[in-house]
């Protein structure tokens, strides 16, 4: 596994890579993760760097980059059957390079959107994320045997850019301990409608959107809002949020802790307007946990939602209101609306997307050997 960053972060790439080291190791498989980071069995460590300009926001959501070195990459991918690549910066191309000449197949997945970068550094510019996709395209995902991608929608965007290499829509999947279970609610969270929306404190993630939603409703003294996660954002959430008459809720969870608040939740609302798939959209599908989801065009979450009344539209503040109260009017409704998000998770269960992921890894290590 290549990756620039494996320790600390809450970046939805790291964690679909950890779950998947932990059940490949789990089969008796023999991983090697080269990143950066502290010293633990299995890592090939390098060092790290935050490039100019964004070494602020990148230590803050403990993202930082690694510093290839070709000898401990030959080293390293000499000894090994295939190479899976999850960021698609200076590691992933020399460890291309270094993987191509040793005859080893390469597989990578497309985890992190063109957009993502841009927002995060405050660049506005198309002309920055057209020649970012053309970059990766030619120097990681057309010198791949193999990209992954986490949707159809993943799929459509790298192929609009110029993807040759072969693909396969594999889904992150969610852990099994994400099920339905009875809880009782705390004192404080009794009688009130509970919001609930996990995920890094990023602009993209848009969860002022939500605060700003809850503030117009009529409902708002009923409402509380809890947002799980970390991030750059944090702060300014934290101020925004203190206008409503119940401030949200911030808390930083174990996915073991995570469960409650999915199971306690009333409405999960996901206002993110760049995603390749969503976990935590996933996570809450599992527990039978109703979902709203912000219809975005550079978002793939929009394909779970199960009717229009589980879209918003594209930052409009009136339609998500409008959306949560309709939620909220109709209990019955939304009663009925879990049983069909929970049925319609079944087949992101994380061990199927394994599956599939080991007969790709097979496939290809057949094919590269045949070539040979």
């Amino acid at each position: 596994m290549v990756i620039d960053c494996y320790d600390d972060s809450n970046n939805g790439a790291v964690i679909s890579t950890k779950r998947f080291v932990e059940l490949l190791k789990k089969d008796g498989h023999l991983v090697s993760v080269i990143t950066t980071g502290a010293p633990a069995p299995g890592k090939i460590l390098l060092p790290k760097f935050y490039p100019f300009g964004v070494k602020r926001i990148m230590k803050r959501m403990h993202t930082p980059l690694a510093i290839p070195s070709r000898k401990i990459l030959r080293k390293t991918i000499k000894e090994m059957d295939i190479v899976h690549i999850q960021f698609p910066f200076f590691l992933a191309i020399n460890s291309i390079k270094v993987a191509r000449r040793l005859h080893i197949p390469v597989v990578t997945t497309f985890h992190i959107q063109a957009e993502h970068l841009a927002s995060n550094a405050g660049i506005h510019s198309k002309k920055f994320i057209f020649y970012c996709y053309k970059f990766w395209i030619k120097q990681i995902y057309n010198k791949s045997d193999l990209v992954i991608c986490p949707s159809k929608f993943a799929e459509s965007e790298l192929q609009k850019y110029g993807l040759k290499s072969p693909a396969a829509i594999l889904s992150n999947g969610f852990l099994p301990i994400f099920r339905p279970m009875k809880v009782d609610r705390d004192d404080g969270l009794k009688n009130k409608f509970i919001i609930l929306s996990v995920g890094r404190f990023a602009p993209e993630k848009r969860h002022e959107l939500i605060i700003h939603a809850i503030k117009n409703s009529g409902y708002q003294e009923k409402i509380q809002l809890i947002l799980i996660g970390d991030g750059p954002m944090k702060e300014k959430l934290v101020e925004t949020g203190n206008v409503l008459v119940n401030p949200p809720i911030f808390l930083s969870l174990s996915p073991e802790e995570l469960v409650y608040y999915y199971n306690v939740s009333d409405l999960y609302v996901h206002a993110a307007t760049v995603e390749v798939e969503c976990m935590t959209v996933l996570e809450a599908m599992g527990c039978a946990l109703p979902v709203l989801i912000a219809d975005c065009p550079k978002s793939a979450t929009k394909q779970f939602a199960l009717n229009q009344m589980s879209l918003f539209a594209k930052d409009n503040v009136e339609d998500l209101t409008r959306k949560i109260e309709y939620w909220i009017d109709r209990p019955d409704e939304l009663a009925k609306l879990k049983t069909m998000y929970y049925e319609s998770s079944f087949k992101y269960h994380i061990q199927q997307s394994y599956e599939k992921l080991l007969q790709i890894y097979y496939g290809l290590i057949e094919l590269k050997s045949r070539s040979k």
